[in-house]
């Protein structure tokens, strides 16, 4: 594992050190948890947006009556 240094505000920090006292856990710990989790939700959002330009260019999108008829279908106006 390596050391990085990084500058974190003194509110956000606070909240990470009441954080790791509640759950009992070490400064570092929180950090980690948070940062991983970022990259996992950053990573999958990005995946999401190429996958759907890949869908759009094969032409693989609803057409404009189909989005509405199913809108409708639940009880949604979409016009």
């Amino acid at each position: 594992m390596k050391a990085t240094t990084i500058r974190i505000d003194n509110s956000t920090l606070d909240r990470v050190d009441g954080l790791a006292t509640v759950l009992s856990r070490s400064r570092s710990w929180i950090i980690n948890q948070a940062i991983n989790r970022f990259l996992e939700y950053e990573e999958w959002f990005v995946q999401e947006v190429k996958d759907g330009l890949s869908e759009v260019e094969k032409g693989e999108i609803a057409s404009t009556e189909e989005v509405v008829a199913k809108f409708q279908k639940w009880g949604v106006n979409a016009d």
